[in-house]
């Protein structure tokens, strides 16, 4: 993935998200779902920076990571992170529904055959919030799977039923990670923030009144499932669906506001990642737009990247995102 060469009249310009940073308490069972089940490789395994996890405000702790990919893919990347010494350490969106607002909520892959993958999924113990739906996304068919395994960490398989899915002849079980959803209070109010701090485009959007009588994605009980409504929105810096942020609220369900701990250094969905050009431009507007820096602006060393400038956002429903640019580009 690329970052677009031209700053603009902002001064700076932000690719969709590279990679989402996921922190385990045990690495293995990840491993068997990405690698094991999802067929994708280890692109590298080594120490975390002490100064990310200054940076994270644990100074004294220590911690070992592993970044996972589609063999085929440079994007949409997992990075598995296990800390020591990083207390307190909490679940983020502990013991959630998929109608509580609050930091990220899944990372989407596509899939062939989502029945399929869910039977091999379960072997592994991931279960869903219901089994596979199809359901109609505007003008696409698709068959979702909303799945939780270790550190409640949620995945959405995705099936394209119709129309034929283009620009994906390397789908064999697991995708790149090509989208992540956030649940949210206000989805114009998170648009916002994305498009008046970030500069993201609208890619499509969606609006339902209610989900039909029956079984229904989230789970909902089937009685109540015509009463929660859907709006949700998909933004991505260029306009594209690759490393692009979906905003979901469910009007009609009062969920949990489960903000105050979506971040790291806490179990689970971490952050998504962004590449930038021109990070300080963006710092400097970030901060006129009455948006502080959730991280300040550190020097880090990321593998496979190498020397970086970061910085972290919080969205406004406690996602956190964090923007590197490399150093060699200041």
């Amino acid at each position: 993935m690329t970052v677009p060469s031209s700053t603009g009249e902002r001064g700076f310009a932000i690719g969709g998200f590279r990679e989402a940073v996921v922190i385990v308490r045990d690495e293995t069972p990840h491993l068997q779902c990405w690698v094991g089940n999802g067929g994708w490789v280890m692109r590298h395994e080594g120490d975390v920076d002490p100064q990310l996890l200054a940076a994270w405000g644990r100074p004294a702790a220590s911690g070992r990571e592993w970044l996972l990919a589609h063999p085929d893919c440079d994007t949409g990347f997992v990075r598995l992170m296990r800390l020591s010494g990083a207390e307190p350490q909490r679940d983020i969106r502990a013991d959630d529904q998929c109608w509580d607002s609050g930091g990220i909520f899944d990372l989407n892959v596509r899939v062939l055959d989502v029945d399929a993958m869910a039977c091999s999924m379960r072997a592994l113990q991931w279960h869903g919030a219901a089994p596979p739906i199809a359901w109609d996304f505007g003008t696409l068919g698709v068959k979702e799977w909303l799945v939780r395994g270790p550190d409640n960490v949620r995945l959405a398989l995705i099936e394209r039923l119709h129309p034929p899915l283009q620009g994906f002849d390397h789908l064999r079980d697991f995708s790149q990670v090509f989208n992540s959803s956030q649940l949210v209070r206000d989805v114009d109010v998170a648009a916002a923030f994305y498009r008046d701090v970030l500069g993201f485009q609208l890619v499509s959007q969606y609006e339902s009144t209610g989900f039909a009588a029956g079984p229904n994605l989230f789970g909902a009980p089937p009685a109540l499932a015509p009463q929660i409504g859907l709006k949700l929105c998909i933004v991505h810096p260029e306009g594209r669906m690759e490393g692009s942020v979906e905003l979901v609220a469910a009007p009609g369900a009062c969920g949990r506001d489960l903000s105050a701990d979506a971040g790291p250094p806490h179990f689970g969905m971490a952050t998504l990642r962004f590449p930038v050009r021109g990070i300080d431009a963006l710092a400097r507007h970030a901060e006129a737009c009455g948006q502080p820096l959730a991280m300040p602006l550190s020097t880090v060393a990321l593998a496979p990247y190498g020397e970086l400038r970061l910085l972290a956002l919080q969205a406004p429903d406690g996602a956190w995102l964090e923007f590197y640019e490399p150093v060699s580009a200041g």
